[in-house]
């Protein structure tokens, strides 16, 4: 497959496949990447339990312990186009300057609502506004839609304040296993299980980020996104078949002789921001000579293990809190750059999300006097090839940097 022909999401997924040839392991990791959504749906008509949910933290490992799968409504992206965005803005009125990601997901709630499939939608009201008047707008949809509540841990709390936070958690935690189940009874067993799974995943994951500094274009810019911040948070819904892959391609990595040159034409990079389905950009920066060696969203923190699995799951949260505040990713980004000894940053937003792009420049502003070069990218999360001035950006920066 030539890039030049790629008119979907799907299309970069089956590229990649392509480009890494090489790799039983990383062609494992986008084979699961591209079935999750339409087996999980198929799975849910054979009579298996699944949710649409973020995908992305705490509930993954509650949801799998309640014998369902989490399906991350994010990644319908791929499935999606101009059309299904204009669901959200003609039908139900959303405003046009609404953040693409929302859109795109309400619409495509929105062609599934009449069908048999997913009905279920865990929500979280620290998302975003938008998303929290999209929970709302599908209740009404005929969705059975719950919404639990996070409180963020600022700066400085500890102590008393702290327990006080994790007890509050910890009620909620039990009102989501309620919904989900009937009861706010937790299979604490189950629960361990899975956050042991996701603490020996995590591990893995850890020496599998160290090995590519010694391998930087063995796993490609959209593998390496796929593989971390969608794989290793909710497994594309086979746990085990996801961590066989992990496991083959440590293996592969571990067995690779190292290649000097490949190390001196590489230039690492660490990507801060969102992380959409405008799959183009990260082949831009793999076709520049940029190697996707940092992210924002790295694993760096694992559930304990000396306290009961509930209480676990409350700490994990406020112990790895990356929201909230935007000096709290910036911290991650920081050691994110000296790790991986960084030759720039990309800071990438949706377009219409406004919170994002303030967090945005404020890190930009920070890194810039640091001496560190860095672009701020904005995009759009529905399918379809990002824009040339986009790819020409980003190319351009790439370049620079060598």
């Amino acid at each position: 497959m030539n890039p030049l022909d790629i008119q979907s999401q799907r299309d970069y997924i089956e590229y990649s496949k392509q480009v890494h040839g090489y790799s039983k392991a990383v062609g494992k990791i986008l084979d699961l990447s591209a079935s999750y959504i339409p087996d999980a749906e198929q799975a849910s008509l054979n009579g298996k339990k699944a949710i649409w949910c973020g995908g992305y933290g705490w509930e993954v490992p509650l949801v799998y312990a309640s014998d369902t799968v989490p399906v991350a409504f994010s990644e319908m992206g791929r499935l999606s186009d101009r059309e299904v965005m204009l669901i959200a803005e003609d039908y139900y009125q959303f405003p046009i300057e609404t953040c693409s990601m929302v859109k795109c997901t309400v619409g495509q709630w929105h062609l599934r609502k009449d069908k048999a499939g997913i009905k279920r939608i865990l929500g979280n009201s620290s998302a975003c506004e938008p998303y929290n008047l999209a929970w709302e707008v599908m209740k009404h949809e005929g969705f059975d839609v719950y919404n639990n509540d996070v409180v963020y841990r600022g700066p400085g709390v500890d102590g008393a304040r702290l327990e006080k936070l994790v007890d509050f958690f910890i009620k909620e935690i039990h009102g989501v296993a309620e919904w989900l189940t009937g009861s706010s009874k937790i299979d604490e067993e189950k629960l361990s299980f899975e956050l042991k799974r996701k603490n020996r995943l995590l591990d893995k994951m850890r020496k599998i980020l160290a090995l590519r500094l010694k391998h930087p274009f063995y796993v490609r810019s959209l593998a390496t996104i796929q593989m971390l911040n969608i794989g290793l948070n909710n497994y594309f819904g086979k746990p085990e078949e996801y961590e066989a892959a992990l496991d083959l391609l440590l293996e592969e990595l571990e067995n690779r002789p190292v290649n000097q040159e490949e190390l001196d034409a590489a230039i690492p990079l660490v990507w801060a921001g969102g992380t959409g389905q405008e799959f183009g950009i990260y082949e831009a920066i793999d076709q520049a000579g940029g190697a996707l060696l940092g992210l924002r969203s790295v694993p760096f923190k694992s559930y304990r293990e000396d306290v009961p699995p509930v209480e676990a799951l409350a700490r994990f949260v406020y112990d790895n809190q990356g929201a909230g505040a935007g000096v709290y990713a910036r911290n991650v980004i920081e050691l994110e750059l000296e790790k991986v000894k960084a030759k720039g940053l990309i800071l990438y937003g949706y377009i219409g999300c406004s919170f994002a792009s303030v967090d945005r420049e404020m890190w930009r502003n920070y890194f810039h006097k640091k001496g560190i070069p860095s672009i701020n990218l904005e995009g759009s999360f529905q399918t379809g090839a990002p824009s040339g001035q986009v790819l020409t950006r980003i190319k351009a920066f790439v370049e620079m940097l060598s």
